[in-house]
């Protein structure tokens, strides 16, 4: 297996969200400093974090429609789509920017649809609620939890997809039957995990714990805010082209810099 951009499951739930939460965080404070630097930033000149947090607060008091008149988006809503912008820098990035001045002028259609559209939400939510132990059992516990988010994350509240998939697991009919994580799977080859030094889905450390997991394998850090590596990185290539064909595996503690 070839692992691009690993999850750790073996913490709980609601340390996952925290952790997801200030990786997100993380790779918006990154986002900003890249548009204070770039001329490719559409909010390039401006504070671009207090240009976005005001758009945010602009659209919780009056929701912001959308081009075709369909629906009109909160701040929740904007936060929610933002996470999937930051995990191509050279790509969704500067689709952020234009998103947001887009939005600042009246039309937040750019917020209605996910830039990786790789995933049905389904495919996401059936197995985050049947799989994983559910922490949340009411209203009092979520807003302790969304409270504790704000703080690790105050720009984008939280709003990852780890909490999109608690939250719609509230009121489920069905029990979960949480699997086992953590303990070494026996039997499996070792896989090649490669995982961005900085990255808005899950942070460098996840990569290392998904390698403890499968006895043997190796994680390939490439420095970067990317996923999707091998479409980015000749580095990545080469050694995951070595690995699916002869199963050599680069040194613990290769770092791809391209």
């Amino acid at each position: 297996m070839v692992l691009d951009t690993a999850l750790d499951d073996t913490t709980t739930p609601t340390e996952r969200i925290r952790r997801e939460a200030a990786t997100a965080e993380e790779a918006f404070d990154r986002f900003t400093a890249w548009c204070s630097a770039s001329t490719d930033c559409a909010l390039h000149g401006k504070d671009t974090a207090a240009e976005y947090d005001a758009l945010v607060t602009r659209a919780d008091r009056t929701p912001i429609p959308t081009a075709d008149g369909s629906r009109a988006l909160t701040g929740e809503d904007i936060r929610a789509a933002t996470q999937d912008y930051l995990t191509l820098s050279g790509v969704t990035w500067p689709a952020l920017a234009q998103a947001v001045v887009k939005a600042q002028a009246g039309d937040a259609s750019d917020f209605t649809y996910e830039p990786d559209d790789t995933l049905d939400p389904v495919q996401v939510q059936v197995p985050a609620c049947l799989d994983t132990a559910r922490p949340v059992a009411g209203f009092d516990q979520l807003t302790r939890l969304r409270n504790d988010l704000a703080r690790i994350s105050p720009h984008l509240g939280g709003a990852v997809r780890s909490w999109t998939a608690l939250t719609g697991c509230l009121g489920w009919p069905v029990p979960a039957h949480p699997v086992t994580a953590g303990t070494p799977v026996h039997g499996a080859p070792p896989a090649l995990i490669v995982q961005s030094t900085h990255q808005a889905l899950a942070p460098h450390s996840a990569g290392l714990a998904m390698a403890a997991q499968l006895p043997g394998s190796v994680v390939l850090s490439r420095e970067g805010d990317d996923y999707s590596m091998f479409l980015l990185s000749q580095c990545v290539r080469d050694a995951t082209n070595r690995y699916l064909t002869t199963r050599a595996l680069p040194a613990p503690g290769t770092t791809c810099t391209d």
